[in-house]
């Protein structure tokens, strides 16, 4: 929408890309089962189920390399990229329809990154807040009950973070 708006500042082609996104989103839309597009729209994903492997699922999305898991465990990754640039929609339908149509290929011709290989999460970004944060976190106490209950909450904040991250498995239809 921003690039409709200032599409003559930055060029056409800008907005251009901005229709190609929603023609792409449109399509996506159409080609998915309504609740594989609700999941879309709310995790960023498509969970795409082995045909060929029993208990493997393919989590795909437009950004990242599909993410491979085997009975619930990250089992590591496959990247897989069209050659020229598309939108991230065109690119779920296109891994999404590789893998249910010839899953074989798909795996044969992407790069296979080891379980060592994991998206990141956001626990860096966490720590390195802390360390910037941290002459003003000591000096928290001096403003008295407020700046101890900062303190104070700031390992329950990190234990969340890292509990959340830890949940890799992927959900089933029926626990969606």
């Amino acid at each position: 929408m921003v690039r409709r708006a200032f599409g003559p500042l930055l060029g056409l082609e800008a907005a251009e890309h901005d229709l190609a996104y929603e023609r792409a989103e449109k399509l996506l839309c159409d080609s998915l089962h309504a609740d594989d597009y609700e999941c879309y729209e709310r995790r960023g994903y498509v969970e795409v189920p082995s045909r060929i492997h029993e208990g493997r699922v393919y989590r795909v999305d437009g950004w990242r390399p599909v993410a491979v898991f085997e009975d619930g465990e990250f089992a590591g990754a496959i990247c897989i990229r069209p050659r020229d640039h598309l939108p991230g929609p065109d690119v779920v339908l296109a891994r999404k329809l590789l893998i249910e149509g010839a899953e074989e290929e798909f795996l044969a011709s992407g790069n296979w990154l080891s379980p060592a290989w994991r998206p990141a999460s956001a626990m860096p970004a966490l720590i390195l807040a802390l360390v910037v944060l941290m002459p003003w976190l000591l000096r928290a106490p001096q403003f008295g009950d407020w700046g101890i209950a900062l303190v104070a909450s700031i390992p329950v904040v990190v234990a969340v973070v890292w509990w959340r991250g830890r949940r890799t498995r992927p959900r089933r239809r029926d626990e969606a």
